[in-house]
């Protein structure tokens, strides 16, 4: 094996970095190079590499030209779970917050970027590229994905993040001396202490706040959701176009190959009737070469 290829990762990391329609042409050179070495296994590793989508190669670049901008956005995401695990409603909001302003910056970044390299970024791809950076802050693996730069494509997130509690515990058991005594009608029961109530009113609005915050965990996740559908039907439509386009090309082209077929065959007869003539003409005119000589030999014998 040569010990001038370079390492993997780095292969994957230069492939990731070029532009999609680059990524076929530099995969394959670099799988025949990889071959010609005699390493086997790292041509199929980098034959098996995906080619990213636009969005995923603009989220790529991104990564690469601003390290710094992601590394807050997925320290806003660490945040938002212990905010969550806490129930920490207040926080929520203000994190929430934060963590649209942030997305909304990145995406505008990315689709600046997009127009700098000759790319038009349409509404569907900026969508796509907000749900790959919000599904990025929700998932682990997603993240280290857009971290190093090698998402392949558009990434969305389903989940609701960590599950929490509720944070209205349970009342404890009053002491049994306290028990003792106690009558069972209204009339006998002790009045409620204004700080109980208070706490009970807080841990009310804490309850309220936590829900509040789920729902819009939900919220968000139904905007992924419906974005991607509305991606995957735009797909679907367009790759149905494509494919009756390809359909009739294909119609087009056999139409095609049949008439040369009928033109290569007229071609072939006409050739063999030429042939033929050509044979004919030759038979008849070495017929009358002898008729001639026949004739002048007959006439030098009577001179």
């Amino acid at each position: 094996m040569s010990e001038d290829l370079p390492h993997i990762d780095t292969v994957v990391d230069d492939l990731y970095s070029l532009a999609p329609a680059e990524f076929v042409s530099h995969r394959s050179a670099y799988v025949a190079r990889f071959k010609k070495a005699g390493d086997k296994s790292g041509a199929t590793r980098i034959g098996g590499l995906r080619k990213p989508t636009v969005v995923a190669w603009l989220v790529n670049t991104l990564a690469r030209q601003d390290e710094s901008a992601l590394a807050e956005l997925f320290d806003l995401g660490e945040q938002l779970e212990r905010a969550q695990q806490r129930g920490d409603g207040h926080r929520l909001r203000e994190l929430s917050t934060a963590r649209s302003t942030s997305i909304r910056a990145l995406t505008e970044q990315a689709i600046s970027l997009g127009h700098d390299l000759g790319v038009t970024v349409g509404d569907n791809a900026a969508r796509e590229i907000a749900n790959t950076l919000n599904a990025a802050m929700a998932d682990p693996e997603i993240r280290d994905r857009v971290r190093a730069g090698r998402t392949v494509t558009a990434e969305t997130y389903s989940g609701f993040g960590p599950a929490l509690l509720s944070l209205v515990p349970d009342p404890p058991d009053p002491p049994d001396d306290e028990t003792e005594g106690v009558s069972d009608t209204a009339d006998d029961a002790p009045e409620p202490d204004p700080e109980d109530s208070s706490e009970a009113d807080q841990l009310r609005e804490a309850e309220h706040d936590r829900l509040v915050a789920e729902l819009d965990a939900a919220e968000t996740a139904f905007d992924a959701a419906r974005d991607a559908a509305e991606t995957a039907d735009s797909d679907t439509e367009r790759a149905a176009s494509e494919r009756r386009s390809a359909t009739k090309e294909v119609e087009r082209l056999e139409a095609e190959l049949d008439a040369a077929r009928a033109e290569a065959k007229a071609a072939r007869a006409a050739e063999r009737t030429s042939v033929e003539q050509a044979e004919s003409t030759a038979e008849a005119l070495e017929a009358a070469r002898a008729r001639v000589a026949e004739a002048r030999a007959a006439l030098e014998a009577q001179s």
